[in-house]
């Protein structure tokens, strides 16, 4: 009777046993957790393409036509170079008038300064009795000697006695005794014609875009001529001058294409440059950036060079970002394996509790956060 007893308390203290023991590996397991956070950073991408448009074309990628406008322009230009030249000075006097009775005074009358720098009335005078008057004066000699500081003048044509009570002064220096005097060179001209041919294709531009205002565009200078010949060009180069003028006729050629169907091709072509499933095109370019490469005005032709560009990053959804992928390895194995993907920039890691080295297997336990960075 002992015996049975015995055996039952043994089977009852084993399975108690077990029980806790499974009880413990629960309660170790469903204690690990493990936090992943992926640093990643966008890169750019880029497509190159060229697009025919060929209105003729039944199968065009982008359709779209050439055409052409005359345009003309006649402008002046400034010299870059310049030189010293002499000039009159001159500037305000005030009039004296001390006696009693009004002073005539002629143009040209003689003002003699303090320092013996003679001036001249620009017009004729009356100098009121007992009053004073403004009027402009310039010098008698040119050059910079007659820019002198404020002065007081005598009137050499008066006698003695009415110099004395009919007189001027100035309250500001006199200017323009030097001036500076542009220089056409061969080196303003052609930046002339460049400027003007710049001027002719905006113009040129403008109008044919008015014409097509749905249509995206592009546009450059087929024909350029300035109607400067060879004895002009003579006649221009070494002139003193402040402004030389240019005439110029231009042809402008301009391309005119649907850009919904310009955006949609670059697009997928864009598309395409991700060619690893674990990337994603995260953004693109409003625009593509269209320029002209080649044209052909006889068949209405021409060849669009066009480069869209993009960014791309790792797809936060992509295999190689799974739960699954992290199981069971280490910190150190985790990050080797996150910095070896294309985009990453760093990782951080959090493993709990404290004892738990290794990311465990219960997708619930373990949490994966991609953060971009820019």
């Amino acid at each position: 009777m002992g015996q049975p007893i015995r055996f039952y308390k043994f089977v009852a203290l084993t399975f108690l046993a077990v029980t806790i023991v499974l009880l413990a590996v629960i309660m170790f397991m469903s204690a690990k957790r493990a936090d992943v956070t992926i640093i990643t950073r966008s890169e750019p991408i880029e497509t190159n393409m060229n697009i025919t448009i060929d209105p003729t074309a039944t199968d065009s990628l982008v359709h779209g036509f050439v055409t052409t406008t005359l345009v003309e322009l006649e402008k002046s230009y400034a010299p870059q170079g310049t030189k010293d030249a002499e000039s009159v000075a001159g500037g305000m006097v005030t009039l004296y008038n001390d006696t009693a009775v009004d002073q005539p005074l002629i143009e040209k009358t003689r003002l003699l300064s303090t320092d013996g720098i003679l001036f001249r009335l620009k017009t004729r005078v009356v100098v009121p009795a007992k009053k004073t008057i403004q009027t402009e004066v310039y010098a008698d000699q040119a050059g910079k000697l007659s820019e002198i500081a404020p002065s007081n003048f005598t009137i050499p044509g008066l006698n003695e006695e009415k110099q004395k009570v009919i007189y001027a002064k100035s309250t500001e220096a006199m200017q323009g005794g030097v001036r500076k005097v542009g220089i056409v060179s061969d080196a303003d001209y052609q930046k002339a014609k460049e400027a003007m041919k710049g001027e002719l294709e905006k113009n040129g531009s403008d109008t044919l875009a008015k014409l097509f205002p749905d249509k995206k565009s592009v546009f450059t200078v087929a024909q350029f001529s300035t109607d400067n010949s060879s004895s002009t060009l003579d006649a221009i180069i070494g002139k003193e001058t402040d402004s030389f003028a240019v005439k110029g006729t231009a042809t402008v050629v301009g391309v005119f294409y649907d850009n919904d169907e310009m955006k949609k091709y670059a697009t997928s072509m864009l598309r395409k440059q991700v060619v690893d499933n674990s990337e994603v095109l995260q953004s693109e370019d409003s625009e593509p950036v269209v320029t002209l490469s080649s044209y052909d005005m006889e068949k209405g032709t021409a060849v669009l060079s066009t480069t869209h560009r993009g960014l791309v990053n790792i797809d936060p959804n992509s295999k190689e970002l799974q739960k699954i992928m992290f199981f069971g390895k280490t910190e150190d194995e985790v990050r080797r394996y996150v910095m070896s993907l294309n985009h990453v920039q760093g990782v951080e890691m959090n493993f709990r509790p404290m004892w738990n080295r290794c990311v465990p297997h219960v997708a619930d336990h373990v949490t994966i956060t991609v953060r971009q960075v820019e």
